[in-house]
């Protein structure tokens, strides 16, 4: 199957109305699979349409990608956004280059997918005339302050009420709807970093850095339990800055307003950055919590489901927190484009759940592991860390594969984490489960006895809110070379 696709997919033969709460990347992204398959899509924003396209850098790796590809966005990313093939590795204090990573061609054909970075609000302009010009209504400055998952309505801080036949919540980790679900308001705990997210001028990039806009690539710097991410966005023309750092006890989270000067929280960097940290505007803070794994996320007495932030909250601007966002939206609506009847919405809410839990679960803690090992205090292991990437780089190997090449465990994430197809994911599970589970029920109906003699229980064995779907990550579908675009 190519990665980008212009044919109708599957429709829905039973029409309902998704509610979404939330109109970020995740909310839009639901809004326009949901109206791909013929579903009805309300979202509702509570910010105005410049706060919500937001102002900073984005990566999308080629699990996401390639599902954008898949719903014909391809020219529309090309537009916008630099396809990047290299992280370069050095550090904080001193600059002192340590190697770097860079995908080869055969490795992205596999994944059917590309590296790609831009501006957040260019997504979300993609997405938004996307969704819009698929059907899906959007309102922004329509803030939801009470949620009746049982009667399935919510209600605005205008006062006005608005239901639908499924709720999703897409309003991050703290939005009401991820506290409707828990049952209180849960702000985790903290990890004792944050990260500032900004923009800089392109023209205040470091000579030494001129490689960086050249290849389109991903500069990443370790530091003293400091870090910085950067990479070049708008054609060139500005350079997204993260930087990770000691966690001052203060509170942020993406939307807020732009509060901290750069020049005051990067400290001890390397004096070639200074321009860049003297010149960017004032950065937003973004507190970086822990959250346990929910149990649920889908409320017991109504039919309101979680996606992304909402429902697993990933450290602050990692590769895959967008990628799982947008990921949860396509598998939602491929469950949903199966849908003939309404008694199979809550048991298709279920098998979204169990299908994405196992998935997110490993993704979000690995990229845990990655934020912390980026801004690893000052130890043995730190240096352990730069000293084998610097012995690597010296010999012209990729760093992070450990001279193993496709043998070592960077390869094997690519195939797990960038290779996964979430849409197949889905389709499977409808082969092999909701067939199965559809044909029983036509059986019962037909007056048709289980092994037992028990007409009821062909219908009970297939209850999927107490069902455990095994999901395979490893993407096995191959392509050829007329499927892959650089």
């Amino acid at each position: 199957m190519s990665a980008e696709s212009s044919s109708t997919p599957l429709q829905t033969v039973h029409p309902i109305s998704f509610l979404i709460i939330g109109g970020g990347i995740a909310g839009l992204a639901c809004a326009l699979a949901l109206r791909r398959v013929g579903h009805h899509a309300l979202v509702l924003e509570r910010h105005d349409m410049k706060s919500a396209r937001g102002d900073s850098g984005i990566r999308l790796p080629p699990n996401l990608t390639k599902i954008l590809f898949h719903w014909g966005l391809r020219s529309a990313l090309k537009e916008k956004a630099l396809i990047s093939h290299t992280i370069l590795f050095a550090t904080y204090e001193s600059g002192d280059y340590l190697g770097s990573q860079v995908w080869s061609q055969d490795v992205l054909k596999e994944t059917r997918g590309v590296f790609m970075v831009l501006k957040h609000a260019e997504l979300y302009d993609i997405l938004y005339e996307a969704a819009t010009r698929a059907g899906a209504q959007i309102r922004h400055n329509a803030e939801v302050v009470e949620i009746d998952a049982s009667e399935r309505e919510v209600t605005l801080a205008s006062g006005e009420t608005v239901s639908g036949d499924v709720l999703v919540g897409a309003d991050g980790e703290y939005g009401p709807s991820r506290a409707v679900v828990i049952g209180k308001q849960v702000r985790g705990s903290p990890t004792g970093l944050a990260m500032y997210d900004t923009l800089v001028p392109g023209k205040y990039v470091p000579p030494h850095l001129f490689k960086l806009r050249e290849q389109n690539g991903v500069y990443v710097a370790f530091g003293d339990g400091r870090a910085i991410l950067a990479y070049p966005v708008g054609n060139k023309e500005e350079i997204a800055f993260q930087f990770y750092g000691p966690d001052d006890g203060g509170d942020g989270k993406f939307g807020d307003a732009p509060s901290m000067p750069v020049i005051d929280i990067a400290s001890k960097v390397d004096p070639r950055l200074q321009p860049i940290v003297k010149n960017a505007r004032k950065a937003t803070r973004i507190t970086i919590r822990d959250h346990n794994d929910l149990e649920d996320w889908v409320e017991d007495d109504g039919r309101l489901v979680l996606i992304g932030e909402a429902a697993h909250p990933f450290p602050p601007g990692t590769i895959q927190a967008t990628a799982m966002a947008v990921e949860d939206g396509a598998v939602l609506a491929k469950l949903f484009s199966h849908l003939s009847e309404e008694r199979q919405i809550e048991s298709f809410l279920y098998a979204f759940q169990e299908l994405r839990q196992p998935r997110t679960r490993s993704v979000r803690a690995s990229e845990f592991g990655n934020a912390f090992f980026m801004a690893m205090p000052a130890c043995e292991q730190s240096r352990q860390r730069d000293e084998g990437m610097r012995m690597l780089g010296e010999k012209g190997l990729n760093v992070l594969e450990g001279g193993d090449g496709e043998a070592s465990g960077a390869w094997d994430e690519i195939r797990t984490v960038f290779g996964y197809d979430c849409e197949d994911e889905a389709d499977d599970w409808w082969v092999q489960w909701g067939l199965l589970r559809e044909r029983a029920l036509g059986r019962q109906a037909d007056g048709e006895e289980d092994e037992d003699g028990d007409p009821a229980a062909a219908s009970s064995a297939f209850d999927f809110s107490a069902f455990t779907v095994q999901v395979s990550e490893i993407a096995t579908e191959a392509v050829s070379e007329h499927d892959y675009d650089e």
